[in-house]
């Protein structure tokens, strides 16, 4: 028994060591059909490193005006990068690799990043002639700010961005390329110790690509919005969202605005009830308001200051104009052409007040935080107490408005970021709306988001449109929140929306009783079941269909006292084809933000008959999109 376990140990362990010389051998044998891929994996990451320090050396160059060093740098780093990716190309044929998976993959990654190396190398090379240009154009300028330039300097500055527009598109496909690429790269492999970093480049490249989306109609749209080579005229109505209106707010104030080379020749503001008075006093004017404007705020003719009756921008844009140049031609003014009709509410021109630094006229000084409030007490108390006459109480609108444009002016280059996320932003929130009579711009203002249209998305869609009438400025102390759900039953789906206003002012010269006609847009086709928390007259309430906005839309009217709060609660069932993309899974939300509109919470849930629900609770600054299958969003 001894003898045969001996036997049986010195077997095994000539087994074993057979194995192990065997291994040996192997590893021997890896190595050296490796040690030619070796030696080119070392030549791609002396190449790549090599490719990194000359692209990282651009930046400084262009910032001390190198052009030409820049240029070479550039190109160096896109011939290292090209040299890293040869060497990479030849690792890869050598057979151990070809076949053996996971170093495959790590070379792939290799690749990846090379490749973006490679490509930000060359955009950055093409891109170097577009910022010498611009720069050129500003040379000889003792001053760094764009109104430091002449005439004939800002116009050869806008021509030369116009007509850069093709190169900057080629420039985000490359930013976009080089997203693809980073994205293959895996997490858990030979660039996980970079990863953090690759993952930093990739938010910026992102980001970067965002920008240069933008960027293409922004550009297209630059005849309009510079005057160049015509002048552009505007009408700009300021809106008042203390005092709600469907498109943004009351319209108190507008403006005339002629661009000419990028330089604002001429900016006018004046009262709306200034051309309104007059034309309210001629027969000449009779233009009828909307059935609900005549019941609640007991008017017979439709005027400027209520004009913009319409969520849609486009369309009360064009009810603007129309009123407008109705308005003054009653009076024998003729009518004027206009390139495009603006909307700015006050948040935008707080903000804008933030970035250049506080404001004084006459003896008040405006900061981002009492812009509105201030602004209202002096043109509608203070000004009896400083001898102003009501007809020219706005008149310190212009003297504000001045100040603002000549600081923006010359506002530093240090600030032009924070002024580009200042104009983001207030896209973002429609503190800003735009309409161009010339469809080609309008099409370029759509595709940035600027054009203020209600949405029409392809499943559900929702959209809470309230419209102060006659109570004062009453929206500044008024909370509201917005809970909107989605009920699976056995013969379709049901929303459910309830809308809560809590009136925390009082009655004084600023704030009464909340007076509100609000609309609720749903998708074209939704059935009214019930409603409640409104009184019972059901003169008070109506459903109709807007064809043109693709919507069913249930209209209100309701108040709120001071002191007190309302709830009003809707149901209604959604469309046929809105239940079937909740059973194939492709349900999806869009709530759409009310310009002007203050919301402070916006809460959605969604409930199917069997199955995970889903809830969220969000803000409401801007529109949210929600998607639902199964308790995902």
């Amino acid at each position: 028994m001894i003898i045969a376990k001996k036997k049986l140990l010195s077997t095994a362990g000539r087994i074993f060591k057979f194995l192990f010389l065997g291994f040996i051998a192997f590893i021997l044998l890896v190595a050296i059909l490796l040690a030619t891929a070796i030696d080119n994996l070392k030549g791609a990451a002396e190449f790549g490193v090599a490719g990194k320090k000359n692209l990282d050396s651009v930046t400084i160059l262009i910032q001390d005006k190198n052009w030409e060093l820049a240029t070479r740098n550039a190109v160096l780093a896109q011939d290292n990068f090209n040299a890293a990716l040869s060497q990479i190309y030849q690792a890869r044929d050598n057979n151990v690799i070809k076949y053996f998976f996971p170093v495959k993959r790590q070379i792939d990654d290799l690749e990846y990043l090379l490749k973006t190396g490679e490509i930000l190398s060359r955009s950055v090379k093409s891109g170097i002639p577009l910022v010498q240009g611009l720069d050129s154009i500003r040379s000889g300028q003792a001053g760094k700010n764009f109104s430091d330039l002449s005439a004939s300097q800002k116009a050869q500055f806008i021509r030369y961005i116009f007509e850069s527009e093709p190169e900057l598109r080629g420039l985000r496909a490359n930013i976009e390329l080089s997203i693809l690429n980073l994205e293959k790269i895996n997490r858990l492999g030979i660039l996980w110790p970079v990863y953090r970093d690759i993952s930093d480049l990739k938010i910026q490249l992102t980001q970067a690509s965002d920008l240069f989306k933008k960027s293409s109609p922004l550009i297209k749209l630059l005849p309009a919005l510079s005057g160049y080579p015509q002048a552009s005229r505007f009408l700009i109505v300021m809106q008042n969202n203390d005092e709600l209106r469907p498109s943004g707010g009351f319209i108190g104030v507008y403006g005339l605005m002629e661009v000419k080379d990028a330089e604002i020749k001429t900016l006018e503001t004046d009262d709306s009830y200034h051309i309104d008075m007059p034309a309210s006093i001629t027969d000449r004017w009779q233009l009828a308001p909307p059935e609900t404007l005549a019941k609640y705020l007991a008017v017979e003719k439709w005027y400027l200051r209520d004009a913009n009756w319409f969520p849609d921008w486009p369309q009360s844009a064009l009810n603007i104009e129309k009123i407008y140049n109705g308005v003054i031609g009653a009076t024998g003014r003729p009518a004027q052409p206009f390139t495009g009709i603006a909307a700015i509410n006050p948040n935008f021109v707080a903000n804008l007040i933030d970035l250049v630094g506080p404001i004084t006229v006459r003896g008040e000084t405006y900061t981002a935080d009492n812009f509105q409030p201030l602004l209202q007490y002096n043109v509608e108390i203070a000004y009896r107490e400083q001898d102003i006459s009501q007809w020219d109480r706005k008149d310190v609108v212009d003297e504000l408005l001045a100040e603002l444009k000549k600081r923006l002016f010359e506002l530093p280059s240090g600030k032009w970021n924070r002024l580009i996320t200042i104009l983001d932003q207030a896209v973002e929130k429609r503190d800003i709306q735009l309409y161009f009579n010339n469809q080609n711009w309008q099409q370029y203002a759509k595709e940035l988001d600027i054009s203020g249209e209600v949405k029409s998305p392809e499943s559900d869609y929702v959209m809470v449109v309230d419209a102060n009438l006659a109570a004062f400025k009453s929206d500044a102390v008024v909370k509201k929140t917005i809970n909107y759900e989605v009920n699976e039953g056995q013969v379709g789906l049901e929303a459910l929306i309830k809308l809560n206003y809590k009136h925390e002012g009082g009655f004084d010269w600023r704030t009464t009783r909340y007076r509100s006609y609000t609309r609720i847009y749903a998708p074209l086709g939704s059935k009214l079941i019930s409603i409640s928390g409104i009184e019972e007259d059901v003169e008070n309430r109506n459903v109709s269909d807007d064809t043109v906005l693709n919507k069913t839309v249930f209209g209100f009217f309701f108040n709120v006292e001071p002191g007190s709060s309302r709830e009003i609660t809707l149901k209604y069932r959604l469309p046929d084809y809105i239940y079937k993309q909740w059973q194939e899974g492709d349900y999806t939300l869009l709530a759409q933000k009310q310009s002007g509109r203050r919301t402070e919470s916006l809460r959605v849930g969604f409930y199917p008959e069997k199955g995970k629900s889903g809830e969220w609770s969000t803000d409401f600054n801007t529109d949210k999109n929600f998607w639902f299958k199964g308790g995902s969003r």
